[in-house]
């Protein structure tokens, strides 16, 4: 038999709260680099006209395409949201998306001289196709990823170490965002934290390879 779950008082949900709000309003005074993988998340939405005679698939009327943050440029526009100095580190493509994406943190006012614009390079994006009529929660029925199929190549990497060194060099924490499209590396984030003015608070998360960052300083502070 399972114990009573005792209901949480509402001095403690009040003070949780407090907490929190506390928490939020640090962010004001904080310089956060984002080192990580731009991810333009695409959303082509449609209403559902009928079922294609050529295949069992739904044919959509086009209403509207909407490109936003995904990724690690997803992180950094929650961070700007949140009134943090966010200096975004990454690489996108020399593309329309890629174009997007810088636009997007100018029109913020984050600084984004620490974005790459790669020549010969696909910026990584999600298109996903929603499908519903007037009125109704549109569903997801399709999604269609574009990328390069190659890491960016080593003249690239250099130069972003360069920038990385650069955002490191006027204080503030790190947070790495790698989606393993191959602009973060370890030997990348070791190196800035060893270079930073400062000993950096490094918050990371890797999708495919959190062990081979072995070494970084993923610190949690009280």
């Amino acid at each position: 038999m399972s114990a009573a779950r005792v209901p949480r008082s509402p001095a403690g949900a009040a003070a949780d709260l407090a907490r929190l709000t506390e928490i939020v309003e640090q962010f004001r005074h904080q310089v956060i680099v984002l080192l990580g993988d731009f991810v333009a998340d695409e959303f082509q939405r449609g209403d559902i006209a009928r079922v294609s005679r050529e295949a069992p698939v739904l044919i959509l009327r086009h209403r509207e395409t909407q490109l936003l943050p995904g990724g690690g440029a997803n992180a950094a526009n929650n961070l700007a949201d949140l009134g943090a100095r966010v200096r975004p580190v990454s690489i996108v493509g020399n593309d329309a998306a890629g174009r997007a994406l810088i636009e997007h943190f100018r029109r913020r006012h984050v600084k984004t001289s620490g974005i790459i614009s790669l020549r010969g390079w696909t910026t990584p994006v999600k298109t996903r196709f929603l499908a519903g009529w007037a009125h109704t929660v549109p569903q997801q029925v399709l999604r269609v990823d574009r990328q390069s199929c190659a890491p960016p190549p080593s003249a690239a990497h250099g130069l972003l170490k360069q920038k990385l060194r650069a955002a490191m060099g006027g204080g503030g924490h790190l947070l790495v965002s790698d989606y393993g499209f191959g602009v973060v590396t370890p030997e990348l984030v070791r190196e800035a934290t060893a270079h930073a003015r400062r000993k950096p608070i490094v918050t990371l998360d890797s999708r495919f390879a959190l062990h081979g960052f072995r070494g970084a300083a993923i610190t949690e502070r009280s």
